[in-house]
């Protein structure tokens, strides 16, 4: 779907894949990063915008800042089990190996068809909801 954003999250940046447009992105991973992205997503997805959904690996306290930030911003995020990702890469023969990849992944898996059945949380407005069974 267009609408999944995949984003992999570093310690100084993010590295997006934007679905709709398959346009890759490097950021800062900070509030003024986010606010890049959101900004460009709006210029993209215009009325679309309430329908986007990141979906990013918890990275500890690497990824707070954008959780927080969707959170503040009413994003829809969805946080993928690492072990899951990985798993899910292997399946589509995929051998991850650099930070734009993991986010066209990322991107993948998020379809919405995948998004009931892929162990993980969601976030929505803040509010979070756990998804328990795997691929």
């Amino acid at each position: 779907m267009d609408n999944c954003i995949g984003i992999d999250i570093s310690k100084a940046s993010i590295n997006i894949h934007i679905s709709k447009n398959t346009q890759d992105l490097k950021l800062d991973n900070s509030v003024k990063g986010f606010k890049s992205l959101r900004s460009k997503l709006k210029k993209i997805y215009k009325k679309e915008m309430e329908d986007i959904v990141f979906i990013f690996e918890p990275t500890g306290s690497y990824s707070e800042a954008l959780q927080k930030y969707c959170s503040e911003q009413n994003i829809k995020c969805f946080i993928i089990n690492p072990k899951q990702f990985s798993n899910y890469a292997k399946a589509l023969g995929v051998e991850v190996k650099n930070d734009i990849e993991d986010a066209k992944v990322l991107s993948q898996v998020s379809a919405p068809e995948h998004l009931d059945t892929t162990a993980g949380r969601m976030w929505t407005a803040g509010k979070l909801r756990i998804f328990s069974q795997s691929l």
